[in-house]
């Protein structure tokens, strides 16, 4: 899997290919947009490979 860094630069070097100036503000977007979705790539990940829930009715109390 590709680490956030390597993604990050693909896109500005696809960006400046295609002659699209980037700013503070453009670069920051890229991080963060990055950043989120490799998280949520994360979090659905985690929730593919925990075992399914099964429910157990409780114990009587006496």
């Amino acid at each position: 899997m590709l680490d956030h860094h390597s993604i990050e630069q693909a896109l500005i070097s696809a960006a400046r290919q295609q002659g699209v100036t980037l700013d503070s503000k453009d670069l920051l977007d890229l991080r963060t947009g990055v950043a989120a979705t490799l998280a949520a790539k994360e979090r659905h990940r985690q929730r593919m490979t925990t075992p399914t829930y099964q429910w157990k009715k409780p114990e009587q109390r006496r």
